[in-house]
């Protein structure tokens, strides 16, 4: 098959190849791992931010999804090679080490640009902007976007990864052959043999290149198997039929069957990289070390990280969520094999799991990133009916062009998505074109960290009836009864934005741990078994470990896009909480009855309140440092940092004072 190609084996170091990293140390690099980082598939993680626009909010976060990539294809290996010493009879091959690392290192390489804004954020309010025919008052031309191809529904970051996967192999001039899945790879242009794409066993001879000679022995070779097992790890479960997204799939009645490793005994490999069962894998141990190590100057889980790395085995356990398992579909007390842990260790895995809890309050859900997450995604918003990106095909002469696509479906062409980075916002200032210049606005504001303003403080969601309802209310419903009281006409829904936070430990208003299963001490000799007579894990009670008082936390953030209307915003905002505050509620007797008296000592002409009072600005909340403060920004700085200021309507309202 390779004879009428220009092929070439895979180039492999005698002595191992490594890189230093500043989290793990030192990481081993195989041949198979050196040639997929070498493609421009992979290198354009290094242009991907980790944590999107933390940086202006943490400077030091500049790391990038590439250097993540390389941490959890470490973790992957090193996690698989403790299970396979310690359990030999698993009979877990070289083979599936390698896929299984491989995942680790690919499972991101679906990423857009900022992090989650590109999948998440952005398409939401292009859905929104396209029905509404405009967005902060410039016309969304529904044209502009006729004769493209559509993007499938429940898209996501991880259906992108699979696409640019079969990309990266036929970069490499390799195809996944599903018509003889336990053969090599089909080669399809020039490129790597695919009989010799595989794992370097030093009874190979090498040229003095470096490459390998002859064929690899088959169950050395990757095939078009152990392929699809990659791309299933990185799915989180079976793979869904081509045009339909992996959330769609799920949510689906269609069959769903593994394909890499049917085998039940193995199932356990697919929870590594990504841990459908209780969300504690190698991907998370990653990105919390790094991202904390870069965010505060210390690895807050350093110390966990051997002990779930090297501590983690493999036993039968109950499924945990039998009703989302695309294998139990809903059967009760069906058992998988899971990475589980000895039950000395539970505390240890909740602490895991708070860590989690503390950096989303702390540094993923920042109000100053999210208010740039904001500004990004209007900066995309409104670039994107007229940026076009394309590529030119330098393998063809004359260099043809592709077709071009704006940014919002530039994932639909792996050729032009490698185009699609965090220098997206180069591109587009440097481009010429009048309609661009909203955009481009934004962008230089953006640059000097003119970002969105916060308008008072974030209302967490408790059991009062007004708090409930506030959260129940759509946002153009809360917008609408911020601005009903407006007599000015001084504020416009484009001002306002409304952000409702969830943070979690995992797995929403549930204990992750429970989730999880451990094994007393006295079974530990059962590991040894053959996979069929492995013992049974079980589910640790709450009450024999320490656990927080909650597991989710529901909260309403209100910003604002024009910094001349914040203090605006602030007064009506307080006076529509004052309102919900006010209507007779049996949850909370501290709202019931709330007096409210004049202030007088503004300048500004008085409003009156329904009521009849009429009130004023007279203080506002101490001044916001620019140094990032645990959990959000929001907590109260030092007297050495305060300010005194006019108190806003709204800080009056949720300290009690009106």
């Amino acid at each position: 098959m390779s004879a009428s190609f220009n092929t070439k084996g895979l180039r492999c170091e005698v002595i191992t190849a490594r890189t230093n990293d500043e989290i793990h140390g030192s990481i081993k690099l195989c041949g198979v791992s050196k040639a997929i980082i070498n493609t421009p598939h992979m290198q354009r993680l290094r242009n991907l931010s980790q944590l999107g626009v933390s940086q202006i909010t943490y400077g030091c976060t500049t790391h990038n999804r590439w250097q993540h990539s390389l941490g959890v294809m470490h973790l992957a290996e090193l996690m698989l090679t403790e299970i396979s010493e310690r359990q030999p009879r698993l009979h877990i091959t070289k083979k599936d080490i390698v896929c299984v690392k491989l995942a680790g290192l690919l499972h991101d390489i679906g990423h857009g640009p900022y992090s989650h804004v590109y999948d998440g954020l952005f398409r939401k309010q292009l859905a929104k902007a396209e029905i509404k025919g405009s967005w902060l008052g410039h016309a969304i031309d529904s044209a502009a976007y006729e004769g493209l191809p559509e993007v499938m529904e429940g898209y996501a970051h991880e259906d992108a990864s699979l696409m640019m996967i079969d990309a990266l192999l036929r970069h490499l001039g390799l195809e996944i052959d599903e018509s003889n899945l336990d053969a090599p790879l089909r080669q399809v242009s020039d490129g790597i043999n695919a009989a010799r794409f595989g794992i370097w066993d030093r009874m190979s001879d090498l040229n003095e290149a470096g490459a390998v000679v002859e064929p690899l022995p088959l169950e050395l070779v990757l095939t078009s198997r152990d392929w699809i097992f990659i791309k299933e790890c990185v799915a989180g479960g079976p793979l869904p039929p081509s045009g339909m997204s992996i959330d769609t799939f799920k949510e689906s009645d269609l069959p769903k069957e593994l394909t890499g490793r049917p085998d039940p005994h193995k199932e356990f490999l697919y929870d590594v990289v990504s841990n459908r069962h209780s969300g504690l894998d190698v991907d998370k141990m990653d990105y919390l070390a790094r991202d904390t190590s870069k965010a505060h100057a210390t690895n807050s889980i350093s110390d966990l990280l051997p002990k779930m790395t090297e501590k983690a085995f493999v036993a039968w356990g109950v499924c945990s969520n039998p009703e989302k398992c695309w294998k139990c579909r809903g059967a009760q007390g069906l058992k998988h094999t899971m990475i589980c842990y000895p039950d000395s260790t539970v505390q240890n895995c909740m602490s895991f799991f708070e860590k989690r809890w503390e950096e989303h309050q702390r540094l993923y859900q920042h109000s100053k990133t999210q208010r740039g997450n904001m500004m990004i995604c209007d900066i995309l918003l409104l670039a994107d009916p007229y940026f076009r990106l394309y590529t030119i095909d330098d393998d063809e002469e004359g260099g043809e062009v592709s077709s071009p696509l704006p940014i919002s479906r530039a994932m639909l062409d792996p050729k032009i998505y490698l185009e699609l980075d965090d220098g997206i916002l180069d591109r587009i200032m440097n481009t010429n074109d009048v309609r661009l210049r909203p955009s481009q606005r934004l962008i230089k504001s953006f640059r000097e960290h003119k970002v969105y303003e916060k308008v008072g403080k974030p209302i967490v969601i408790g059991e009062a009836q007004w708090q409930q309802k506030l959260w129940d209310m759509d946002s153009t419903d809360i917008v609408s009864g911020i601005l009903g009281a407006d007599d000015r006409d001084a504020l416009g829904e484009d001002d306002i934005i409304i952000d409702r936070r969830q943070i979690h430990h995992g797995m929403g208003a549930r204990n992750p741990v429970d989730s999880m299963r451990f094994l007393s001490k006295d079974k530990h000799r059962e590991l040894i078994n053959s996979p069929d007579r492995l013992p049974e894990a079980k589910q640790v009670p709450g009450s024999s470990y320490r656990t927080p008082t909650t597991f989710l936390e529901r909260s309403v953030r209100v910003f604002c896009r024009n910094e001349a209307k914040r203090k605006r915003l602030s007064n009506l905002y307080g006076e529509f909480i004052h309102n919900l505050q006010s209507e007779k509620s049996t949850g909370d007797e501290r709202y019931t009855a709330i007096e409210y008296e004049p202030i007088d000592s503004s300048p500004s002409t008085p409003r009156k309140h329904p009521g009849g009072n009429a009130f004023h600005v007279t203080q506002s909340p101490p001044t916001v440092s620019q140094t990032p403060e645990k959990y959000d920004g929001d907590s109260a700085r030092s007297n050495k940092r305060q300010r005194q200021e006019p108190q806003t309507l709204f800080d009056q309202v949720m300290s009690g004072n009106k």
